[in-house]
């Protein structure tokens, strides 16, 4: 059980860190895209918020 505990603790956090990063590459992609990173008038949009 002792050795069960870190090995949880590690999973979860790799878990947690490759989840962080999904959405920050989507929230990234969502910002750069050309398609829809203007509104027509040439100007960028501000970023949408990120989900809570």
């Amino acid at each position: 059980m002792a050795r069960l505990i870190p090995l949880v603790l590690i999973a979860l956090a790799v878990w947690f860190w490759l989840r962080a990063r999904r959405k920050t590459s989507a929230y990234m992609a969502s910002y750069e895209s050309p398609s829809r990173g203007t509104d027509g008038s040439g100007e960028r949009r501000d970023p949408p918020a990120p989900a809570a």
